[in-house]
C-alpha cells in the first residue's frame, strides 16, 4: 500500500503521466455521487426545516478536488453555494452557526447569529468508507503502473 507522497514523487519521472492522472482522477471520483447524496440527506435531516434552511443548504454543490503536485497533494471534498450577497459560508453552517435576518429585515445591523446542529457536511464525508477505499485503491494502482514501467 503506497501513499500519495510516493505517487507524487514517482509521477515526476513517468512518461505517460497525463493518461495515468486522468485514470486516477476518474477512479477517485467514482464514489463521490454516493457521498454527495449522504451529505444532502444529512442536511435535510438535521438542519432546521422551518424557514427552509435545510432545503437551501441541501442544494450545496459538492466537488472532489484532487491535487497531485506540491506539498498540498491530496484529495478533499469542497462544497459551496451562492446566495444573494455572494458566496455563502458553508463552513460556518457546518460548524453550527448561521447568520439570519432578524424579523425579515435585511438591512445593516438587522442580522443575528443562530446556532444550528453541526456536522451536516463533515460527518457524512468522514464516514464515507467507500470513497476513502477508492482513493487508496486508485493510488495503489497508479503506483503499480509506474513501477511496472
Amino acid at each position: 500500500m503506497g501513499s500519495i507522497d510516493d505517487l507524487v514523487r514517482d509521477l515526476r519521472r513517468f512518461e505517460n503521466r497525463k493518461t495515468l492522472l486522468t485514470h486516477l482522477r476518474a477512479e477517485i471520483r467514482k464514489p463521490v455521487p454516493a457521498v454527495r447524496k449522504s451529505i444532502k440527506a444529512r442536511a435535510l435531516a438535521i438542519l432546521p426545516h422551518r424557514g427552509g434552511l435545510n432545503v437551501w443548504v441541501s442544494k450545496v454543490r459538492i466537488t472532489a478536488v484532487i491535487k497531485t503536485a506540491g506539498r498540498s497533494a491530496g484529495v478533499k471534498l469542497k462544497g459551496g453555494r451562492s446566495s444573494t450577497g455572494g458566496k455563502s459560508d458553508m463552513r460556518r453552517i457546518d460548524g453550527g452557526r448561521v447568520r439570519a435576518p432578524s424579523w425579515g429585515r435585511r438591512g445593516p445591523g438587522s442580522w443575528h447569529n443562530q446556532s444550528v446542529p453541526s456536522g451536516f457536511f463533515t460527518e457524512p464525508a468522514s464516514e464515507a468508507r467507500e470513497w476513502r477505499a477508492a482513493a487508496v485503491t486508485a493510488v495503489d494502482r497508479a503506483l503499480d503502473t509506474i513501477r511496472r514501467g
